[in-house]
């Protein structure tokens, strides 16, 4: 493998698998959401790749920094790529928003530039990447311009069951099958409007979340909201 490239096997069945293709289904990105734990290291003071215990990031990092971070599976890169990431604090990354909702408003949609591979092993890697543009979910509605979701919860309809938070503004839906796969839905409510800011989608060998600012009509929310 060229050694400016990363690509781990899949944990379930020990292949590499294709890479994703981050087509952004007509939102305005296309992000990873897991395979990346943000640091607050510097390169001359990073944990061990089998180290498990260490602290993450709290804060969103900043554009034009550089930041060290743990990649691993589905993470597959090659040196001098750009891509969009979520960005999750601490507590949220490890337990979902479900858990701490109060962490959403300072989570992001952060674009990054790979630079280079620190330390690397079989399914781990600690790399360097620098920071080109930070989204703040809480911004995304003034950032990005209106258009319309009509159908963008459509994959919700293949599930028996939705979860539902509410938190401050914000709705958080879910729905899985038995952890094959599963969708999820980040909604701001703003004047009367649902705003649809990141909408995931994960499975096997994917893990993708879209970022943008869909207007959501109200009966198709509703449809959902009494299943």
């Amino acid at each position: 493998m060229n050694k400016n490239s990363i690509a781990f096997p899949c944990p379930a069945c020990k292949k590499i698998p294709e890479k994703m293709t981050m087509d952004n289904q007509n939102f305005e990105i296309a992000a990873f959401e897991t395979g990346m734990e943000w640091s607050d290291f510097q390169a001359d003071n990073l944990p061990s790749l089998d180290e498990k215990i260490w602290m993450r990031s709290s804060e969103p990092p900043l554009p034009g920094s550089s930041r060290i971070v743990l990649v691993y599976y589905p993470f597959q890169m090659t040196a001098g790529e750009s891509f969009w990431m979520l960005f999750m604090p601490a507590l949220s990354s490890f337990n979902g928003w479900d858990e701490h909702p109060g962490e959403i408003d300072s989570s992001a949609f952060v674009r990054c530039v790979f630079e280079q591979i620190l330390l690397q092993d079989e399914n781990r890697a600690w790399i360097q990447i620098k920071i080109q543009n930070v989204i703040l979910l809480k911004d995304a509605c003034a950032v990005w311009p209106e258009s319309d979701g009509s159908g963008c919860l459509d994959s919700f309809q293949i599930f028996r069951d939705n979860d539902v938070l509410r938190y401050n503004g914000w709705m958080l839906l879910s729905a899985s099958t038995e952890g094959d796969l599963g969708t999820w839905a980040l909604i701001k409510k703003k004047n009367e409007r649902h705003h649809l800011v990141a909408l995931g989608d994960w499975g096997f060998h994917y893990d993708i979340v879209y970022g943008g600012n869909k207007i959501i009509p109200e009966e198709e929310l509703n449809k959902l909201l009494i299943k």
